[in-house]
């Protein structure tokens, strides 16, 4: 087996955090009513708390990791 050193930057390392907790985010925001059982099996109301729940959580983290243009693209930051 092979062995592979990759050196990464810090703002490299924090991008791909960004874009992973982004995706689940923009995933779970198009799951949020669509009868998609993501938690919850057989009741659409309870499965929409939980999602909504977990995208709450995730726009905390994201607030934390994310740069200022990065949150005003997501809509998590205003403009001004």
């Amino acid at each position: 087996m092979s062995k592979y050193t990759i050196d990464l930057t810090y703002e490299i390392t924090d991008q791909i955090v960004v874009d992973q907790l982004r995706n689940t985010w923009d995933t779970l925001r198009r799951d949020l009513g669509s009868n998609s059982s993501v938690f919850v099996w057989g009741d659409q109301e309870a499965d929409d708390v939980q999602i909504q729940k977990h995208i709450d959580a995730l726009e905390i983290v994201l607030k934390w990791y994310s740069t200022p243009d990065q949150l005003i693209e997501m809509g998590l930051k205003d403009d001004a």
